[in-house]
């Protein structure tokens, strides 16, 4: 039972990455702004604003993955899903608001009025504290399994990649 709980999390975070791949394709390809995130960036400079959100999908479906099929990081997979749906749902919310010229980034002004120089590394944090709560909450109460070594060292370089992947993203492309 509870692994079909963790696979229909893994589901909804899929559906979160197409998602955002739609905004982002929305946000580049037909208003032709920049994104704002230095992996999706480099990707949309080396190939194209299709192939270049569709490899950088792949590749986090393909992280998502890999962590869900090997016993070992099956917590660090709860973490990352928890951390993409909510990183992942608000971009392409966000994308979405901006292409029907709707008033767009509602959760992106907060964190801008109350952090102004490094807004999007604090929202990330933000994100980052939930899902570790959650993936607490998760591993403990439904999964009923504990945090191994390897648990607590692969959320730990996960979580300095994406939250030091948006501190980059904000010092080279948004300041």
């Amino acid at each position: 039972m509870e692994d079909s709980k963790q696979f229909i999390l893994n589901l909804v975070t899929i559906v979160s990455f197409i998602l955002y791949a739609i905004g982002i394709y929305l946000h580049v390809a037909i208003l032709g702004e920049e994104w704002g995130n230095i992996a999706i960036d480099l990707a949309i400079q080396l190939l194209n604003p299709l192939f270049g959100v569709i490899i950088v999908v792949i590749i986090g479906i393909l992280i998502l993955l890999l962590t869900y099929y090997f016993q070992m990081s099956r917590n660090t997979n709860v973490f990352l899903c928890w951390f993409w749906i909510f990183s992942l749902y608000q971009c392409a919310l966000n994308a979405f608001l901006q292409f029907y010229g709707l008033p767009d980034e509602p959760i992106n002004q907060f964190f801008k009025s109350w952090f102004p120089s490094l807004w999007y590394p604090m929202k990330e944090m933000f994100f980052l504290i939930i899902s570790l709560i959650l993936t607490y909450i998760w591993v403990i109460y439904i999964s009923k399994r504990v945090f191994s070594k390897s648990d607590i060292i692969l959320i730990t370089l996960a979580a300095f990649l994406l939250v030091g992947g948006t501190l980059i993203s904000q010092l080279l492309l948004m300041n």
